[in-house]
């Protein structure tokens, strides 16, 4: 067994580039880095629960080229100094001169740019979910992201409004930080395009726990809808406001609109009805996609949103590349850049020249608390 072992692990090494795939020799190390404190945490904790749960299945089933699947997490809290010192700490090499095969990044794109430089320097492939745009603007061949990004949304959730939902003068409210500021404004510019002007566009600070003028305001300027992007702490906020004042608009936002930790915090009433397109949902997907949700809970105490399926994607996706070229660096990049139509949980990855592998939206509607998928959209040209 242990020579049929060595010779496929010889073969996995064999199909990468000549001279760039190296076997695996000793435990395939890979770090997660990410909040597991603060108010950021359970994003975090929800993230580095998908690359566990999909490690602990590949160990299971033997490992990756024979090799068990060691991973780390590190903390990152929410401020970008601790950040750069976790990303520093995973990158220490062990005592036999190892160092990780890959890093997984956290959600949080500010953290995410913190820590590009010292990804740039170490060489070793980077996948993150952080949504902002300009996370693979950054001409960084390492960084690979596995989750569908603001750019995409505020494109297609504008578009759904105006061309599924027939909205004409849509309110925007969102976060008034970098997130929600970005994503209101490029929704500005998609309805802008399509010849719609949004009745109005407002935020609220991460910290409000009230919402009511900026909701008020959107209806007596004559809005026909209600456009939301924020995170599920203040969404649960936004729609609890939005039924304690009457408001009987329709509801259309990112996909935190129905995000486990939202749904925990509203009424049936209060959710019922509100569309949401993003990040894939395991809860509404098929029975595999259900079967890993309750796994992931029963496993963790902690439900899976969109996150987790994207970095369990990353985890498999990872060992596919290891499988093909073996544990060299260089040569896994290049894998993962060359992906095209890898079959994930719920959407199929192609990499972009940009290093963005997710194009497959999912588009859900609250039936109460309980999220059903209505479909899926795609960025134009996948």
């Amino acid at each position: 067994m242990r020579r049929v072992v060595s010779v496929l692990v010889a073969l996995a090494a064999s199909v990468g580039p000549a001279g760039a795939a190296a076997v695996c020799t000793g435990p395939i190390r890979v770090a997660v880095v990410t909040p597991t404190t603060t108010a950021l945490a359970l994003l975090g904790i929800q993230a580095a629960n998908g690359v566990r749960f999909a490690a602990d299945e590949i160990n299971a089933a033997g490992g990756i080229a024979g090799q068990q699947v060691s991973v780390t997490v590190e903390d990152t809290a929410a401020a970008a100094g601790t950040a750069l010192s976790a990303i520093n700490r995973v990158l220490e090499p062990a005592s036999d001169g190892s160092g990780p095969i890959a890093v997984f990044g956290s959600p949080i794109s500010p953290l995410v740019f913190t820590q590009s430089e010292a990804i740039r320097k170490a060489g070793v492939p980077f996948l993150v979910t952080a949504t902002n745009a300009g996370i693979t603007a950054q001409n960084l061949p390492w960084l690979f992201r596995i989750h569908v990004h603001d750019c995409q949304l505020a494109t297609l959730v504008p578009a759904y409004a105006v061309q599924t939902m027939h909205l004409q003068k849509p309110g925007i409210i969102v976060v008034g930080d970098d997130y929600g500021l970005g994503a209101s404004k490029g929704m500005q510019a998609t309805l802008a395009a399509m010849g719609i002007t949004p009745a109005a566009a407002t935020s609220y600070a991460p910290s409000d726990r009230d919402m009511t003028a900026q909701l008020l305001d959107i209806t007596d300027k004559g809005a026909d809808g209600i456009i939301t992007f924020g995170r599920p702490g203040d969404l649960a906020l936004v729609l609890k406001q939005i039924r304690q004042l009457g408001i009987s608009l329709p509801r259309l936002g990112n996909t935190s609109l129905m995000a486990p930790t939202t749904m925990a915090n509203v009424t049936d009433d209060e959710a019922d009805g509100a569309i949401g397109i993003g990040g894939m949902l395991p809860q509404s997907g098929d029975a595999r996609a259900q079967a890993f949700a309750a796994a992931v809970e029963a496993k963790y105490s902690v439900p899976a949103d969109n996150f987790t399926v994207a970095y369990d994607d990353g985890m498999h996706l990872l060992k596919e590349a290891i499988e093909a070229v073996g544990c060299d660096r260089a040569a896994i990049r290049d894998r993962l850049a060359a992906t095209s139509g890898w079959q994930g949980l719920l959407i199929r990855y192609t990499a972009d020249a940009r290093g963005d592998l997710a194009h497959t939206l999912g588009v859900y509607r609250n039936h109460g608390r309980s999220p059903q998928l209505l479909g899926t959209v795609s960025e134009a040209g996948f």
